[in-house]
């Protein structure tokens, strides 16, 4: 009886034994699981927004504006004057000194108007009849003036120099205004070849159906009387209007055995043609005509200048008409060789 009591007790000690264990176990267990739930949170993921930066915005004063305006201010108060330019009496020819300067004077209410700044425009280059220009600018002294003496020019030409206040922008309508208040002077340069011995004209007058009929007069009196030894070329043949200005250069040659080279120094090969159909009525007749020239050196034949020029007259009779615009077309082309060649 002893030995059972013993065996019972210790079934029942591992019973509860085991009983405290599973509690034990259960209890830990569950403890863990609150901690850890405890210890989480839920995050919901969330893309960062960009941050962008800009610049804070810099108040600029518009000074262009300002400018623009007060030199409108400028040009409704000053006057230009040129009080001295070149002595247009006196020939001058390329590469010779001016003989005394240009002076501008600039004025307002006051009188004499001092450090305004002017462009001085002035004729520089050419290719025939286009002109390029050259500038300058200078500040009025204490007496308002400014004194502008040109380089001696390396080209012949009859315009101008110009005075105007410098823009101070580029703006088109400144620009305008600055040239509105422009004053000229006269730039004169008489060509090199109209002096001794002078040249030689194969220029001919063609009728209304193309033919060429005789030489100009009015060309060849217009260059004498501007004091110019002229005269018709020797070849009077002239079917060369049907070849180059070189052929009828080399036939002048041929023809002279050389000599014209001494004794002229430009030749001019030029036509006075119809440039229309002459127009009549009851009482009246409308010519237009032009003119083409070239002029080439005697010496090398290589060509100075070339021009050409359109005119229109009305008369009571065809033949007036055609003489008037002859003689318009004559005078003009005649100049533009005495400045231009």
């Amino acid at each position: 009886m002893k030995k059972s009591k013993v065996s019972s007790l210790v079934a029942i000690t591992a019973g509860a034994a085991l009983l405290i264990s599973c509690a034990t176990t259960s209890n830990v267990s569950n403890k863990t699981s609150k901690s850890d739930s405890e210890s989480l949170i839920e995050v919901e993921e969330t893309v960062p927004e960009k941050v962008r930066k800009e610049p804070k915005p810099i108040v600029v004063q518009n000074t262009s504006n300002q400018k623009e305006t007060e030199f409108k201010a400028l040009l409704s108060s000053i006057e230009l004057k040129v009080v001295s330019g070149q002595n247009t009496k006196k020939v001058i020819y390329p590469g010779q000194d001016f003989a005394s300067s240009y002076v501008l004077l600039v004025t307002d209410a006051n009188g004499p108007k001092a450090d305004v700044e002017i462009t001085v425009s002035y004729p520089a280059s050419r290719s025939n009849d286009t002109i390029s220009y050259g500038s300058v600018q200078l500040k009025t002294d204490a007496e308002g003036k400014i004194t502008f003496k040109p380089e001696p020019s390396s080209i012949a030409v009859k315009d101008k120099v110009t005075f105007y206040p410098t823009p101070v922008s580029s703006t088109p309508a400144i620009v305008q205004e600055a040239y509105n208040a422009a004053v000229t002077s006269p730039y004169i340069i008489k060509s090199n070849y109209t002096k001794w011995p002078g040249g030689i004209l194969y220029v001919y007058d063609f009728n209304e159906n193309g033919k060429p009929t005789t030489n100009n007069f009015t060309m060849l009196q217009n260059l004498r009387n501007a004091g110019i030894n002229a005269g018709n070329c020797p070849v009077s043949d002239t079917s060369y209007f049907n070849k180059s200005v070189n052929d009828l250069y080399k036939a002048c040659i041929d023809m002279t055995y050389g000599e014209i080279k001494n004794s002229a120094s430009f030749l001019i090969m030029g036509s006075f043609k119809h440039a229309e159909p002459v127009v009549e009525n009851a009482d009246s007749a409308t010519v237009t005509m032009t003119c083409e020239v070239t002029c080439v050196d005697m010496k090398s034949c290589n060509v100075l200048y070339k021009t050409s020029a359109t005119e229109t007259a009305t008369d009571k009779t065809k033949w007036n008409a055609e003489q008037k615009a002859k003689k318009a077309l004559a005078d003009k082309v005649s100049e533009a060789i005495i400045y231009g060649m």
